[in-house]
């Protein structure tokens, strides 16, 4: 059985009790996943912010919680941003990686000339819009400033994906989801071991198909050890 602690990481506008399911799920199994908080969410005397919000900055701020945890290696669990965030920490630190679960990944561009991670542009502004009621759960300059990054070419993010060679679970949300699905099978393409489902729950199947989710994720990171 796997014995490497679990992180988990929450999508953007979302916050750490999203993964209550899974957690629920792996403490009869003598787990008890850590649910970490990114830069820009929470309440707004407690969040973290960081000047521009730049992805690396949330990469950082992942690696020190883990760090204070006293984890050295560790399995990995994202959703949306949480899942991008994810594949930047196993593409900087795959030593300290030994599994990882992107679902939903918003994929970015190669380049100016390939499509971004939505089917439609204005997929975007709409959340934007959406984000500025939720001050007082998220920093709406923070959603804004993610959503920015991720809609530009991450040429650098492509090349690093050959440094993922931890077995990888990907996780499509299926036709209900705003993110463009075509895209993970892109992705899945540059990774030596890795196994893409589809759930078809749209882009919160953790919640809105929560058995199926699990009946895919807690065997890939409790069960036994592949050889």
């Amino acid at each position: 059985m796997t014995t490497d602690p679990i992180v988990c990481l929450h999508g953007i506008t979302s916050s750490r009790t999203t993964w209550g399911g899974l957690v629920l799920a792996a403490k009869p199994l003598g787990t008890d996943p850590h649910c970490l908080t990114l830069l820009g969410h929470g309440p707004v005397g407690e969040r973290r912010r960081a000047d521009g919000y730049c992805l690396e900055a949330f990469v950082a701020d992942v690696m020190a919680q883990i760090n204070r945890l006293g984890l050295q290696r560790f399995q990995l669990v994202g959703h949306s941003l949480g899942a991008h965030v994810a594949s930047m920490i196993a593409e900087r630190f795959p030593q300290r990686v030994s599994r990882l679960v992107l679902e939903e990944l918003p994929v970015p561009a190669r380049s100016r000339a390939d499509s971004g991670p939505v089917y439609h542009r204005w997929s975007g502004a709409l959340i934007k819009v959406g984000a500025l009621s939720g001050y007082r759960r998220f920093d709406p300059v923070m959603v804004s400033r993610v959503l920015d990054q991720l809609g530009r070419p991450r040429p650098q993010w492509w090349r690093d994906l050959g440094r993922i060679t931890m077995p990888v679970l990907m996780i499509a949300g299926g036709n209900d989801s705003y993110l463009d699905q075509t895209r993970f099978a892109l992705v899945a393409a540059e990774l030596p071991d890795v196994r893409l489902v589809e759930i078809d729950g749209g882009h919160r199947g953790h919640i809105t198909r929560q058995e199926e989710f699990l009946a895919e994720v807690v065997p890939f990171l409790l069960g036994p050890t592949q050889n």
